[in-house]
């Protein structure tokens, strides 16, 4: 390369890093006022993987100032995701008890000891049922995407008290219509004392993370997968 070609080539990387800095401190700031925002389809998760994928090239350019730059604005979206849930790996814990669990669109529990539904505007909000005799575990599934986005607090605020009443482990599982690091959902985790548990699993790339599995500490996912159209959730607990 002469020259002038490496001079040029230089510039435009210049351009390149200054503007990608100047880009990701704008989507931080952004974030940080309100986490769900969105461009181009791109979500929190999405600028986090773009973010680190730039702050390597600077690296590997070893331009100093657009690391630091680049770094700050990468730790602030962290935290945002961490602060959330769980980003590729679900908590696990060492249970005694095991439970297989399969969330679907009629919200059907099997086996079950007792069920019961809650119902918000004539319409399912959530299936419950006890299940193990040995070591009682109540399962609620729930899903949102029938209901209207402006009801999802007062959606939240039925479930959030239903949980608290029950006496037994609980494990909370659905679409909940909405990402973790929503600041509803947010609230809701942390008024109801229940964890995300499950890494975060897509429905499509340009798809926030909807679907959440929520226990209390001495819950853990060992596996979730998809089939078909149902989620497969394989958790362990200790009572």
């Amino acid at each position: 390369m002469g020259y002038l070609s490496q001079k040029k080539y230089k510039e435009r990387e210049n351009v390149f890093f200054v503007a990608a800095s100047i880009i990701m401190v704008a989507v931080a700031f952004g974030l940080l006022l309100n986490p769900e925002f969105t461009f181009l389809n791109l979500n929190l998760f999405h600028f986090y993987c773009v973010g680190f994928i730039v702050f390597l090239a600077a690296v590997v350019a070893k331009k100093l100032v657009p690391i630091l730059v680049l770094g700050l604005s990468l730790i602030v979206i962290y935290v945002l995701l961490a602060i959330s849930g769980n980003i590729f790996f679900s908590d696990r814990v060492d249970g005694i008890y095991e439970a297989e669990i399969v969330f679907n669109n009629n919200l059907e529990i099997p086996s079950a000891m007792s069920k019961g539904v809650l119902v918000s505007d004539d319409k399912v909000l959530a299936s419950y049922a006890v299940v193990n005799e040995e070591a009682p575990l109540m399962v609620i599934m729930v899903d949102f995407r029938g209901f209207d986005k402006a009801k999802y607090k007062a959606l939240l605020k039925s479930l959030r008290k239903f949980v608290i009443k029950q006496d037994v482990e609980v494990v909370l599982l659905g679409d909940f219509g909405m990402p973790a690091w929503s600041r509803r959902f947010r609230k809701f985790t942390e008024a109801s004392g229940l964890m995300v548990k499950n890494r975060f699993v897509f429905d499509g790339f340009f798809t926030p993370p909807q679907f959440y599995v929520l226990g209390y500490k001495e819950v853990g996912v060992k596996s979730i997968t998809r089939k078909e159209k149902d989620w497969v959730v394989k958790i362990s607990y200790n009572l």
